[in-house]
């Protein structure tokens, strides 16, 4: 076995410690999960999904004001660089 094998089977216990009281918040056994793996999965993947549509409203409501702000400000900095270029004397070296 590896040298950092006892610490790997801590971090394994402790997820696994941690995973499973995430479940019993909602009233989840082993044996409903391996009676009804395929349900389970799909449940997951749903609710996955659903989170990443909530998640994609606010996104897209806030990319309205940010990028617009972002662009103005890419634009003034750009500009700026490009007039501390022109005065900048050149040296030639």
């Amino acid at each position: 076995m590896p040298k950092n094998a006892g610490s790997l089977i801590v971090k394994l216990l402790i997820g696994s410690f941690l995973v499973g009281w995430m479940l019993t918040w909602f009233d989840i056994t082993p044996l409903e999960l391996l009676e009804d793996l395929t349900g389970t999965i799909g449940e997951i993947y749903s609710l996955a999904l659903n989170t990443v549509r909530w998640a994609a409203d606010y996104i897209l409501l806030g990319a309205v004001i940010v990028i617009p702000i972002w662009a103005i400000v890419a634009l003034v900095n750009y500009a700026q660089e490009k007039s501390r270029q022109k005065s900048k004397p050149r040296s030639d070296d």
